[in-house]
């Protein structure tokens, strides 16, 4: 799999995540029960894409991406789509968030995975 189709992974799982979340908060007064097996379904397969995206992601950035862009997202339909209210200390929470998001990333260097046998990926074989 390549690190295109990676990242297009972790954008699906992104937006799985807010779709799951947003149903969450949408069933729990007009249809429960389809509504939280639509939650479920949709947080099922938002891990699944993350699994995928992780096959060439390192593991914390992937993750890190994941909940902050998500972490973002859903706080903007909140706001947007379930009235909830935005203020000062949401607008500076979620700009640390994805600071936090950012140095997670670039701490990370290229961000390629290393295979078993220390190689980074895409290097070819032993020395």
């Amino acid at each position: 799999m390549s690190t295109a189709c990676c990242r297009l992974s972790l954008l699906v799982a992104i937006i799985l995540e807010v779709a799951g979340t947003s149903v969450m908060k949408l069933s729990r007064e007009t249809w429960p029960v389809l509504g939280m097996g639509c939650m479920y379904l949709l947080l099922g397969l938002s891990y699944f894409f993350l699994a995928r995206a992780v096959v060439k992601l390192p593991v914390g950035v992937a993750y890190a991406v994941w909940e902050g862009l998500g972490l973002t997202l859903i706080t903007i339909v909140s706001v947007t789509l379930l009235g909830e209210r935005f203020d000062a200390t949401r607008l500076t929470a979620l700009g640390m968030v994805l600071a936090g998001t950012l140095l997670v990333h670039h701490g990370t260097g290229r961000g390629d995975v290393d295979d078993p046998a220390g190689t980074p990926s895409g290097k070819g074989g032993r020395s």
